[in-house]
């Protein structure tokens, strides 16, 4: 039901949008970074305690920023690019923009243009074309990537519970797995540029609080994927998807890629982040995110190919066996 290049959307969508979070709140944490003037600033002000505790606690190079918001920006254009060319005609997706109606896909393309016109902002910027800029321009666009960017990640699942026909979306477990798997491969990709950076300014101490907020992303995608697989098994209509998912043809992809890979592995990494070499631990953090950011994907829309409304030999058998024929 769903192409590869709709599965290769919900990714780099998600996976920019959860970096265009990421990499918001760490422009909030770095915010004197583009004017001596506003550092100056920041300085001698007292800022609340939430940005004191930026400060303090996710300070980074700014190499790191710059690197980030470049491959943030190329993630949200590739995903942009495969829903254009899943669509067929560009002119579909480009209408979307100029719906007058309001609407979640209307909100959640509006979301996605917004993110990508904030990270090209910032991949600029950050670049050297806005070399010195305002404080208060750079914390306004700080925070409105934060916010697009969690709008976009939440909408890439909501997108699927628009399939009214597909009983298996039609729970809200979905958005927020795929908003949680967004965030945590937002993290992938700080983790996965801070390890490609060389400087003389330590952010060892950002990592580590990142490490931890997303240990607490995926406990509660750990919870949330146990939720959404007892709603397959309790519901008839979908019980042949969830078996297929954790007994069937689909249980390598969902225990080994997705539960081993793309969870446990990432989660006892980041408790063992502070030993030994950091720079290869982050990239393979990085890469065992990301793995399971693909395996979620294309574990829950090949959902649909099971589900007994897209199923007609699945609804028979059903009806057969509910009738004791």
């Amino acid at each position: 039901m769903f192409s590869e290049l709709a599965v290769a959307y919900l990714f780099f969508g998600g996976t920019g949008a959860g970096a265009c979070v990421v990499m918001g709140v760490l422009e909030c944490a770095n915010i004197g970074r583009y004017s001596a003037r506003s550092s100056h600033w920041v300085a001698k002000e007292s800022p609340p305690r939430l940005v004191l505790w930026l400060r303090k606690n996710l300070r980074v190079p700014h190499e790191l920023l710059s690197r980030g918001w470049v491959l943030c920006l190329v993630l949200l254009a590739a995903g942009s690019l495969c829903l254009m060319a899943d669509a067929g005609r560009p002119e579909r997706v480009l209408s979307l923009w100029l719906a007058p109606r309001f609407t979640v896909v209307t909100v959640g393309a509006w979301a996605l243009l917004a993110s990508a016109a904030l990270a090209a902002f910032f991949a600029l910027a950050s670049n050297g074309v806005g070399a010195r800029l305002p404080l208060f321009v750079v914390l306004v666009a700080a925070v409105a990537a934060v916010i697009a960017g969690m709008v976009t990640a939440v909408y890439t699942g909501v997108l699927l519970m628009q399939f009214p026909s597909v009983v298996a979306f039609g729970t809200w477990l979905v958005p927020a797995l795929f908003c949680l798997s967004s965030l945590s491969c937002g993290v992938a990709v700080a983790f996965g540029v801070a390890s490609l950076v060389d400087s003389r300014v330590p952010f060892g101490a950002a990592l580590r609080c990142l490490s931890r907020m997303d240990r607490a992303a995926i406990v509660a995608e750990i919870v949330a994927l146990a939720l959404f697989a007892a709603f397959l098994l309790s519901d008839t209509r979908t019980e042949a998807g969830g078996r297929v998912l954790l007994v069937g043809d689909e249980a390598i992809m969902f225990w080994v890629v997705l539960v081993l890979v793309g969870l446990v592995a990432p989660f006892i990494l980041e408790c063992r982040y502070l030993g030994g070499d950091r720079r290869t631990k982050g990239l393979w953090i990085a890469c065992c995110l990301l793995l399971g950011g693909v395996a979620l994907r294309i574990c829950v829309t090949g959902l649909a190919s099971f589900d007994v409304s897209q199923s007609p030999e699945i609804a028979i058998r059903m009806a057969f066996a509910a009738t004791g024929s």
